[in-house]
Parts: structure tokens; C-alpha cells; sequence
């Protein structure tokens, strides 16, 4: 069934729900849903409404709420993804690729090597933006919650805040051999934040202060992955080893 998310909402079976806006469009206009037609709302708390719509208005739709369950979608664990700052719409891709995959947070990094140079007013578009694409691909994958994209960091506060998880560590094309397996496998963890670098790669100085942390490094492998595939594809591999 189609899935709305409404921010901090919390409803008793036979409450009457309203959804306005662009969501209303979409669900009269573009699905052409019809009364009497069946969809989910969720809100923050991971809770999924099963609603039947039972009126459309000039505000928007009427729903009432026929089922409530938790949702199951969402793991214990909570995977991070710090990716630096990459040119065009690469972080678009990276953005919705990772929330399909089931990322809770995502930090973008303005890297030493990273060619994309943002000021206050630009991060703060670019962020907007990178979360309406959140948005839409946890509606589109059903999501029990909408993953946050952050404000832009730098390096050195990524580094501080991987070291604060139970697990952190960085895809390197001079690691010396260590994979995702090696670093998770036996491991007791709900918390884990992976770096992934920009075009040019990591920069020797934030692996060392990486390493100063107690962050591992990894390979993903003999092949160069780009910056916008390798997070992505790190997310599949902790997928597998997680839950399935």
C-alpha cells in the first residue's frame, strides 16, 4: 500500500486523519486513489496507521484509521554514512540509494580532497533538498521512519563522531585488506558510521587522524568503486551481514 509519513502523529483506531498538501496531490492526483481505497500512515515513532480514505475536500484527504501495528521494517541496529561533499547531483544518488538500504543517518563531510565548496547559505539548500529526497525514497521503499540527512561537517567533527558509535571505520584504497565482515562479524553493536570519500579519495593526514581515533580502514575490494557507488554498495554489504 502506498505509505504517507505525518510528523509526530499518534492515533486511536476509528480516529479521523487529515493529509494536506503535496501529499494530498499526490494521493488524489497522481495515484488517483478513490474512496473506499486503502493506504499507511506512519510517523516518527516507527508506528504504521493502516487508514482507509473516506472523503476527499478542498483541504485535502479524510482518512479514519482502521489498523495499528509497529512497524517491522526498521533493524536495532542504526547504521551512519558520513559522505564527503561530491560534485553534481552524486549525493542525490547517494542520498536515496542508502535509505533504500536502510541508512538512519546520513552527515555530509566537506573533505580536504573534496572539490565541492559550500557556503552557509548553500549547505542549508543543499541539506533542505537531500532531505525531501530522504523523504520520498523512505515513502517509496517503506520506511519506518524518515533517515536524517545533517548539516555539512567537517572532517575532523566526522572522525569525533564515528568514535562515539560502536563501531566506525573507512573505505580506503590503502587498507590493508580488512573488509566489512572483518570489522562486524561476532561483533555485539547497534551503533555504526562508515566514511566514504570524495572523488579524489581520502587524504593520507584524515586517515592518520582517523586512525587517532581508534577507526579502522577497510578495502571494498581490487575494483575502484566511485564515490557515489561506494556507499551505496557498502550499505548492501551490511544489509546482508545484518539482516538477512
Amino acid at each position: 500500500m502506498p505509505k504517507f509519513f505525518l510528523s509526530d502523529c499518534s492515533f486511536e483506531v476509528s480516529d479521523t486523519v487529515s493529509i494536506t498538501g503535496d501529499d494530498a496531490h499526490h494521493i488524489s492526483k497522481t495515484l488517483r486513489m478513490k474512496v473506499g481505497d486503502r493506504l499507511v500512515v506512519t510517523g516518527s515513532n516507527s508506528v504504521d496507521y493502516d487508514c482507509v480514505i473516506e472523503s476527499f475536500t478542498e483541504d485535502g484527504v479524510e482518512l479514519k484509521v482502521e489498523d495499528i501495528r509497529q512497524s517491522t521494517v526498521e533493524d536495532a541496529h542504526r547504521i551512519t554514512l558520513f559522505q564527503a561533499l561530491v560534485k553534481g547531483d552524486k549525493m542525490d544518488t547517494v542520498v536515496q540509494k542508502s535509505v533504500e538500504l536502510g541508512v538512519y543517518d546520513i552527515y555530509p563531510v566537506a573533505a580536504e580532497r573534496s572539490v565541492v565548496k559550500l557556503d552557509a547559505k548553500g549547505a542549508e539548500k543543499k541539506v533542505e533538498r537531500w532531505n525531501k529526497i530522504a523523504l520520498e525514497a523512505s515513502k517509496q521503499c517503506g520506511r519506518g521512519i524518515i533517515p536524517k540527512v545533517h548539516d555539512v561537517i567537517t572532517f575532523k567533527e566526522c572522525a569525533e563522531k564515528m568514535a562515539e558509535l560502536d563501531i566506525g571505520f573507512f573505505c580506503y584504497e590503502l587498507s590493508d585488506g580488512k573488509t566489512v565482515k572483518d570489522v562486524i562479524r561476532d561483533k555485539d553493536f547497534t551503533t555504526l558510521g562508515f566514511y566514504i570519500g570524495p572523488e579524489g579519495g581520502v587524504s593520507p593526514s584524515e586517515a592518520d587522524y582517523a586512525k587517532s581515533f581508534g577507526i579502522e580502514d577497510i578495502t571494498l575490494g581490487k575494483l575502484i568503486l566511485r564515490t557515489e557507488t561506494a556507499g551505496p554498495a557498502v550499505m548492501a554489504m551490511l544489509l546482508y551481514e545484518i539482516r538477512l
